[in-house]
């Protein structure tokens, strides 16, 4: 009896080891990528319009005789009349299969049809290769690692005035030089490499995104952790990925150089996020959040979806949210005068926090003493949730009176206005109001916006002519400029935007205005709508990814003030 106990208990321990070696068996030899699964937002979608994708070789200068491979990737939304955003990648092929681990063109078809990112170009860029054909299985190109791990802006130039420039006229694109409005992505070597092009030039690129980023020392990558937490701060949007069974080898840890980085960017501020998880040195957990990861790098440049339930679809009525106001004004013909408007006030305000101000100035068709009819357009949209949730702010809506103007001047004149030397009195009430807003309100100075439809347009440029250190952007629709004041609205942003068939207000004066603003050294944003008559104020400010957003990313420069 003894025997068979003692026999007993040696099959269970036999028994108990081979499972306990089984489970350790089979544990290292699970992929720690497996977990990761692409969502939705990766696969193809009934009804979402496909971009067209073409492929081109090019031999470079700046890398000495060197031959890649590249493709262009255009939105079927893209149309040309406003600047589009660009975001580069390097390892393109990697980011560009439909059948693999991140499968970009899909997502920014997805992303683009639903509005959560806005109509972008992609440059999907091979690392170039040194004599014979191109190597069939392109991480092999043998130029690969000097172009992507050195900590130089040799790659930066490459892109931006070599091989763009060359892209943009092929395929007669417009595409916007503000570096908020550009990225930058890459893997491995081409992760680091996407965050020296914006270290060294973040006047070019002003967003990153890298994936399993090679943060060590395979050519002096590992300082930038000192780097950062030693050097002013850069505008720079950053976003990082690793998992932590990535690489580990005589170059360093993959994982602790971009948990260190992850540090760094925290603790001087910069705008980052960083998702760790366990992945391995591959692409799978990359493409698994890249939809969540463009949604957040470009968070800021739409209004986002059109509202989907009921409740949120149900439009608000204006003058529900605009609380009225009046200021007495003397001046010109009026005395101890009341002058109505409206100001709409965030819809939740705490305490310490500063916000936006608009201010709109309305067409001749609003005009009145009712101290509504202001709220058409602009107004009215920004008091519905979708924009009021997006862009929480002051909007400060005044009244012009009747057979009044905010500039006295002929609004059909084929020549461009000349703006007299003191503002009539409609708009020396309204200066008058923004003052008082500013004192009174819990105004962010660095973000005060000005814009204006058709007569509206016209006080638009002439308002912020008189007074340009108030704003930090100007955004005249369908109106007109003095040439000899507009200059000096030249380190100001602008965004002014017409329809090329209005019959009402010349497009000849919004072009004249940006080419004065361009020539005093300005660099306004120009949209000429094809085929659309005098309301242009309807397309651009319902714009998903154009005036709105724009406005709102906004801030008054040292220049300016």
């Amino acid at each position: 009896m003894l025997r068979t106990l003692i026999s007993f208990r040696r099959l269970f321990l036999m028994l108990f080891m081979i499972a306990n070696f089984s489970q350790s068996t089979q544990a290292q030899q699970t992929n720690p990528d497996d977990v990761y699964q692409l969502g939705g937002d990766s696969q193809r979608q009934d009804g979402v319009p496909q971009g067209v994708v073409t492929r081109h070789e090019w031999t470079s200068q700046i890398f000495a005789g060197t031959v890649r491979e590249y493709h262009v990737y255009v939105p079927k939304q893209y149309d040309g009349t406003q600047p589009a955003c660009l975001m580069v990648f390097q390892d393109g092929h990697a980011y560009l299969d439909e059948n693999g681990q991140v499968r970009v063109s899909v997502v920014f078809d997805n992303l683009i049809h639903h509005g959560k990112m806005p109509v972008t170009i992609g440059l999907f860029i091979n690392p170039g290769h040194n004599g014979g054909e191109i190597p069939e299985s392109r991480w092999r190109a043998n130029n690969r690692s000097f172009e992507y791990d050195t900590l130089s802006d040799q790659y930066a130039r490459f892109v931006v005035q070599e091989l763009l420039p060359h892209v943009v006229e092929e395929h007669k694109l417009k595409i916007s030089s503000d570096p908020a409005d550009r990225a930058i992505c890459g893997m491995s070597s081409g992760g680091i490499c996407a965050f020296t092009a914006a270290w060294e030039h973040p006047e070019w690129f002003g967003n990153v995104l890298s994936h399993i980023g090679s943060f060590t020392n395979i050519r002096g990558g590992h300082a930038y952790e000192a780097m950062i937490r030693k050097t002013e701060k850069k505008p720079i949007r950053v976003f990082l990925q690793d998992g932590e069974n990535d690489l580990d080898n005589e170059h360093g840890n993959w994982w602790l150089a971009n948990l260190q980085m992850e540090k760094a960017l925290k603790f001087k501020g910069y705008d980052y996020k960083f998702v760790g998880g366990t992945g391995a040195h591959s692409g799978k957990h990359g493409g698994a959040i890249m939809p969540e990861s463009l949604t957040w790098l470009w968070r800021d440049h739409v209004a986002g979806p059109e509202p989907v339930t009921e409740a949120q679809a149900e439009p608000v009525d204006a003058k529900t949210v605009y609380e009225e106001k009046s200021i007495a004004w003397t001046g010109a013909e009026y005395k101890d005068e009341e002058f109505r408007y409206r100001l709409m006030k965030p819809a939740a305000i705490e305490a310490e926090q500063k916000y936006p101000l608009v201010i709109f100035l309305h067409g001749a068709g609003e005009r009145g003493t009712d101290n509504a009819l202001q709220l058409l357009y602009l107004p009215t949209q920004m008091a519905q949730p979708r924009w009021r949730e997006k862009f929480p702010c002051y909007v400060l809506a005044p009244q012009c009176r009747p057979d009044r103007k905010w500039l006295e001047v002929d609004w059909t004149s084929k020549t461009d206005p000349v703006s007299p030397d003191e503002p009539t009195a409609q708009l020396s009430t309204v200066m008058e109001m923004i003052e008082r807003t500013i004192k009174e309100e819990q105004i962010d100075p660095d973000r005060i916006y000005l814009t204006g439809l058709s007569m509206g347009g016209f006080g638009s440029f002439d308002l912020a002519s008189r007074r340009p250190e108030w704003f930090a952007a100007v955004a005249p629709i369908c109106g007109a400029a003095d040439p000899a004041k507009v200059v000096a609205l030249k380190d100001i942003a602008i965004w002014a935007a017409h329809g090329d068939a209005d019959t009402v207000v010349p497009v000849e004066r919004s072009r004249s205005a940006v080419q004065h603003l361009t020539e005093a050294g300005g660099k306004p944003v120009y949209v000429e709508l094809p085929g659309v008559g005098h309301n242009s104020w309807a397309p651009s400010y319902s714009d998903n990814d154009g005036l709105v957003p724009w406005m709102f990313r906004q801030r008054r420069t040292a220049a300016s003030k």
